[in-house]
């Protein structure tokens, strides 16, 4: 017999019934999040990302997940994944070959986030940065060649390549690491790898639209009352939404709250039809059964 090492199905798992009651009636929203790299680049390692996370971890091996994130969960098909462009993020270690490709581009992660685009500060720190690293040096070879070749708009390029940078830089995770949850770092360090983690990052256009900014420094994230506000702020402006046929399972904790939830399923997806609605309520299982039967 055949093990499965992956799901067919992305989780989301939240810590209250409440949560993923909301989860299906309004769809799963962006939330700010804290990422930690010191274990893969050397300096300023902190900084906070919008993103939703998804685990791709068969239901018989989800019990270590479910300590941190919670026993209520949302699985959704790995098509409608795909669809809204979430990918699963890319693992990685101290002085393996992408860390070092990393630190050898930037000596502080924050210049690569958050570019006004009415002025040129970026450029200009990276250029007058006291560590003169590569990817400073990068950008002055650039610059210098561009005047030869008479390159239009080589600032605006140079932007773009930085921006986009930022942007692939959210989807890369330190294979363990120090793990922010609720209003500190967990006592011991997680190990990331075996989550086996999706992300859903919302388009960059978003962000310049909603005039939002797509990167936070960690000392906003930390106080609490701020992280609600910028929540607040980004949940207004994006979310990812589903229909029941992206559904294929709804987890509660125990098996008591199967027919309450049953009720609950009823009346936000009342508009699905009767076939629909019976084969969603076949997806409802509890954390319990999980737990004794697989």
């Amino acid at each position: 017999m055949e093990i499965n090492i992956s799901a067919n199905t992305l989780f989301h798992f939240t810590s209250t019934k409440q949560n993923l009651l909301s989860i299906l009636s309004n769809g799963l929203y962006a939330r700010y999040s804290l990422e930690n790299f010191e274990s893969i680049i050397s300096n300023k390692a902190e900084i906070v990302f919008p993103m939703t996370c998804f685990c791709d971890i068969p239901l018989s091996q989800v019990k270590r997940h479910t300590n941190i994130y919670g026993k209520y969960a949302i699985g959704l098909t790995k098509s409608c994944g795909m669809k809204n462009k979430i990918n699963p993020v890319i693992y990685t270690y101290k002085n393996s070959s992408i860390a070092d490709i990393l630190n050898s581009l930037i000596s502080e992660l924050t210049l690569f986030f958050d570019i006004d685009e009415d002025e040129i500060p970026k450029l200009k720190e990276i250029k007058d940065s006291k560590d003169n690293n590569n990817f400073a040096k990068q950008l002055e070879e650039i610059l210098n060649e561009s005047k030869n070749k008479n390159i239009d708009n080589v600032v605006d390029k140079l932007l773009e390549m930085n921006s986009n940078l930022g942007h692939f830089i959210k989807y890369i995770k330190p294979y363990e690491g120090k793990f922010y949850r609720g209003n500190d770092y967990l006592e011991n360090p997680v190990k990331f790898y075996e989550e086996r983690e999706w992300r859903f990052i919302p388009d960059k256009k978003i962000f310049i639209q909603a005039k939002l900014k797509d990167s936070y420094k960690a000392e906003i994230y930390k106080n609490p009352i701020k992280r609600r506000a910028i929540n607040m702020k980004l949940a207004s402006h994006t979310k990812l939404t589903f229909n029941a046929n992206d559904i294929r399972f709804i987890i509660v904790s125990k098996d008591s709250e199967i027919p309450g939830m049953l009720d609950e399923i009823s009346k936000i997806f009342e508009e699905t039809s009767s076939k629909d609605l019976k084969l969603l309520g076949t997806r409802l299982i509890s954390f319990q059964q999980i737990i004794e039967d697989l």
